[in-house]
């Protein structure tokens, strides 16, 4: 079977992008999110709104978190395993955090929402990856010829 062959980034770039998934989630954590008092319920109309933004957050940085140790020397079992927990601790701390601030509020049912976009994340990876092959980006310093 041939496998889809996807880009792996360099290392930085990849981390980067963490820190800025969880940022963004710390900067909406603290504010109002987008859309906040306008909308009841989110697509479907099945659940609240700020679930479905929980849920898609939380998914995202367990993405961004399994692409960026990807190639690292942990067992699938284990990357996925720290992933799950950094995602769902990063959660905590920010409903912690909240429980600070008073214009904002501390919900174990958000608690529950960030760890089950993780779970659904961190299981979509591991289907993923049987059906990918990582490659290696050359640098652009690699691309450009010697200077003689």
């Amino acid at each position: 079977m041939r496998r889809l062959r996807l880009p792996l980034i360099p290392n930085p770039l990849r981390w980067g992008a963490v820190f800025t998934v969880a940022g963004i989630i710390l900067y909406y954590s603290i504010r109002a999110g987008p859309g906040t008092g306008t909308f009841q319920t989110g697509p479907l109309g099945l659940f609240p709104y700020s679930d479905w933004l929980h849920f898609l957050a939380y998914a995202c940085l367990a993405v961004m978190l399994a692409y960026a140790l990807q190639d690292s020397r942990l067992a699938e079992w284990q990357v996925f395993v720290v992933v799950f927990v950094c995602a769902v601790g990063f959660g905590v701390t920010i409903e912690l955090l909240q429980s600070r601030l008073p214009s904002r509020t501390f919900a174990f049912g958000d608690m529950g929402v960030n760890a089950v976009g993780s779970a659904v994340a961190v299981v979509c990876w591991r289907v993923l990856v049987r059906y990918v092959r990582f490659y290696r980006v050359a640098r652009p310093a690699d691309l450009e010829p010697p200077i003689s």
